[in-house]
């Protein structure tokens, strides 16, 4: 099946009152795998991406798991019997959601050392969906393990994985997919520029008019391959170690304007950069990208050949049939306000 068209849009008042629960655009999918722009995404088990396997080790009755891929019959785990799992620090939302300083039920004694939010809390889209997908598996809450990455690109990087899989709104590429397994798609994500209000840059609706501004995204990103390959500006790109460093770019003012995806976009606008003793906003999403300009499906990192692959495509396929992911869509990403796409 097709996914339906999304125009992307956030609710502020989510990211107000809880910044560690923010979200983003437009009207719920009926159907399928949530996608925030224009265009389709396979849909889970049926992926042509390079690097993943839809191909399970077994029969799967309908609207269930394999028994090969079931809990109890995993052999191949990083850690027998239990699910390690990983993701960026900081991690932000609306991706990932709660306090790092709160003590929650299925974390470690002692806390899990993450910045500005905890994926055991189990809030947060991408933290939400991989405990729907352990549970799927046949894992609870109690079951599952998060491990710390520091590095973005580490995770696509060759070699021996220390996670089961990672989620860290990673775009599905042919050259990481030559490095490592790709899940079938979860989401899909549209690339925007933000901007200091006061930058000349806010008036932009074309690709054309943004070549003469000086802009920047974290390097190895496909954030940082959309500025080379799709707006070609004529000042040079400036490439940040990560999205922290990017946002401070901006806010000195080293580039007018700043490529990430439209989620981080508005979380950047208006839990980062707003202040609230002021009248107007401190900051403005300018535009976004559609699918033409640059597909982006975003999928969980496993390690090359992984024989759990298809098992967590077994499982994207499930809660994505039940109606499980779009549920998680509707509470992490909401409609509010529409933003315009680039021309």
């Amino acid at each position: 099946m097709s996914l339906p068209r999304l125009s992307v849009i956030i609710t502020v008042a989510t990211l107000v009152l809880s910044a560690c629960s923010a979200a983003p655009p437009t009207s719920p999918p009926s159907s399928g795998l949530p996608s925030l722009g224009s265009g389709a995404l396979p849909t889970a088990g049926t992926s042509d991406e390079p690097g993943t396997s839809s191909t399970p080790g077994a029969s799967q009755p309908a609207g269930g798991i394999s028994e090969g891929c079931m809990a109890a019959n995993l052999t191949d785990l990083k850690n027998e019997g239990r699910l390690t799992l990983s993701t960026d620090t900081p991690a932000f939302p609306p991706w990932w959601g709660g306090d790092p300083d709160t003590q929650y039920p299925n974390e470690p004694e002692g806390g899990s050392g993450w910045e500005t939010s905890d994926p055991y809390s189990m809030e947060g889209y991408e933290s939400a969906t991989a405990y729907a997908v352990a549970e799927a598996l046949g894992f609870g809450p109690d079951q599952v393990d998060w491990i710390q990455n520091t590095v973005f690109a580490q995770a696509f990087r060759p070699g021996r994985k220390d996670f089961d899989f990672h989620m860290a709104q990673i775009s599905i590429r042919e050259r990481r997919a030559e490095n490592v397994d790709f899940s079938d798609p979860y989401f899909q994500a549209n690339q925007a520029i933000l901007a200091l209000t006061p930058n000349e840059i806010t008036g932009a609706t074309t690709i054309e008019a943004l070549k003469e501004f000086r802009l920047g995204a974290a390097q190895g990103t496909t954030s940082f391959d959309l500025i080379e390959d799709v707006i070609a500006p004529n000042v040079e790109a400036r490439v940040l170690d990560d999205n922290a460093a990017a946002l401070q770019s901006l806010r000195n003012g080293q580039i007018d304007g700043l490529v990430v995806d439209l989620q981080t976009a508005f979380f950047m606008r208006d839990a980062q950069l707003e202040d609230f003793e002021t009248p107007d906003p401190e900051a403005t999403v300018v535009g976004q990208f559609d699918e033409s300009a640059q597909s982006d499906p975003v999928g969980m990192v496993l390690q090359l050949d992984s024989p759990l692959t298809a098992c967590v495509n077994e499982a994207l396929a499930v809660i994505s049939g039940d109606g499980t992911l779009d549920a998680i869509y509707d509470e992490w990403i909401s409609t509010g306000q529409e933003i315009p796409f680039f021309e």
